[in-house]
């Protein structure tokens, strides 16, 4: 949740067919679908959700269309992405079905169809002007997240408007979670006017307002599938024709995982990572992780094996969150040095990297 900075260094939409979704009824004659309206819809909020549960956000964003009467300028859209957890995708559905509104709407999918798709899913669903993009494990840091985002859509200045990321609000305390909470402030937690200097760096899909017309002809790429760089992809995209600002209106990641599920999540997101190499050369050559993976294609694949190894086992068993992020960082730029030297995902030599 929360996109690719977990690893990134500094540096036509699908259409559902028939089978493809459920949508969750309130009583036999009310639905969670959104309701006809008349006149233009300023701001559809679009959340895919996937194992999580969205009570805490869906009381935040209702409590301010609530409070605020936004119901005429705002919708909400959830999609679930056949999430595996039973009780979580029940315990969502009753939420939903108990803060039932006109302007929420709500569809779980039977079968899960990616990051990427799904969010083309969503916009495809949404009558809003503008799009904006929730990851489902964040909470708005401030009582006015909506109307902020409504002031900047009413302004028509900019065609997309990232909010950022913190980790203000943290709900997983165990010493497990330390290291994604550190991981998660040193690469994605930016002020909006150092975010502004390079803005295709810092857009995330976790929490970002985007015109809907600019979405419908710059949709998320279907090719990136699993974990990760999806989003910096499209952010190159739209840099190159579009009015980006970044502003402080932050949200709070709140879906941390352990150190050991972050790196299986870092390993997973190699061939997403090439996949961006090969779509976006330019941006790849201005990180600074081309810089070390460069020189290590020189080395054999046995060293890089090795190498592998050792950074992995320093990664999972160092007791300094500062340290752990040096060894996480070298042993990606490792994995990608391998990948680069035609190791077969099926092979022997990557199942050793």
């Amino acid at each position: 949740m929360v996109g690719s900075a977990l690893i990134a260094d500094d540096g036509a939409y699908t259409m559902m067919n028939s089978c493809c979704c459920s949508t969750v009824s309130v009583s036999d004659t009310t639905t969670l679908q959104t309701k006809t309206r008349t006149g233009a819809l300023r701001l559809s909020v679009l959340i895919p959700v996937y194992n999580w549960d969205l009570s805490s956000l869906l009381k935040s964003l209702l409590a301010e269309i609530d409070a605020f009467d936004l119901s005429a300028e705002v919708e909400v859209i959830v999609i679930d992405d056949s999430s595996s957890d039973a009780e979580l995708l029940a315990g969502n559905a009753a939420f939903l079905a108990a803060h039932a509104r006109p302007f929420l709407k709500y569809r779980a999918l039977e079968s899960n169809v990616g990051r990427s798709v799904i969010r083309n899913m969503l916009a495809d669903d949404a009558h809003g002007e503008f799009l904006l993009f929730l990851d489902c494990d964040v909470l708005p840091d401030a009582p006015d997240f909506i109307r902020n985002y409504l002031s900047h859509a009413k302004g028509n200045g900019f065609d997309v408007v990232c909010g950022g990321i913190s980790y203000r609000t943290r709900v997983l305390k165990g010493a497990e979670y330390d290291y994604h909470a550190y991981l998660g402030n040193k690469k994605e937690v930016k002020a909006a006017a150092l975010r502004n200097l390079a803005s295709w760096r810092h857009i995330l899909t976790s929490n970002i307002m985007v015109r809907k017309s600019v979405f419908q002809t710059t949709h998320f790429d279907e090719r990136f599938t699993g974990y990760g760089y999806e989003d910096i992809e499209w952010g190159v995209r739209l840099t190159e024709k579009f009015r980006i600002l970044h502003t402080d209106n932050t949200a709070s990641h709140l879906g941390l995982v352990t150190r050991a599920k972050a790196y299986e999540k870092m390993r997973n997101s190699v061939q997403n990572y090439l996949l961006l190499k090969e779509l976006c050369p330019e941006a790849y050559a201005a990180s600074a992780i081309s810089k070390v993976v460069g020189p290590l294609t020189s080395c054999s694949i046995s060293l890089l094996c090795l190498l592998d190894r050792a950074l992995k086992g320093l990664f999972l068993e160092s007791t300094s969150d500062r340290l752990a992020f040096v060894f996480f960082q070298l042993d990606f730029a490792v994995l990608l040095a391998g990948s680069l030297k035609g190791i077969s995902r099926a092979g022997k030599a990557h199942s050793d990297l």
